[in-house]
């Protein structure tokens, strides 16, 4: 999938983080819809189309790797990239994310990093289908 005109969900309760990863992703061709938390982060993961997530962990209230969890049970297939200021996570808190990169990596890293989960992501015909009368009759 081109990278182009994907939507990309950008969720982090630190405003400047949020502001600065929506620019860098605009810039590049991407849509962009933000969240500064996880429960708005979710109710925007159901009601639009979204390409990919990428996610903060550390937040109030619900953390990256909770929110990420409840995403992959709505839409399995929507890859996920987990970001954290804080060194490696252990294995339990990445079970749901497609991806991790701390968020001092260079942005170079994060575009490439999302350009090969929007490239090999699958999204079967079925799958598809599913999700839109899964979204049609849960309202």
């Amino acid at each position: 999938m081109s990278r182009l005109r994907s939507t990309i969900l950008c969720i982090d309760d630190h405003w400047n983080g949020l502001i600065g990863r929506k620019m860098l992703l605009e810039k590049n061709g991407y849509e962009v819809l933000e969240a500064t938390g996880g429960a708005e982060g979710l109710k925007l993961f159901r009601s639009h189309p979204v390409d990919a997530v990428v996610l903060d962990y550390q937040m109030p209230g619900m953390s990256g790797d909770v929110v990420a969890a409840k995403m992959k049970c709505i839409k399995s297939y929507v890859p996920i990239m987990l970001l954290s200021a804080y060194g490696p996570l252990p294995k339990s808190k990445l079970k749901a994310v497609d991806t991790f990169l701390s968020k001092s990596q260079p942005s170079n890293i994060l575009l490439s990093n999302l350009r090969n989960l929007l490239d090999g992501r699958p999204k079967p015909f079925f799958q598809r289908w599913l999700d839109l009368w899964k979204d049609r009759n849960q309202g």
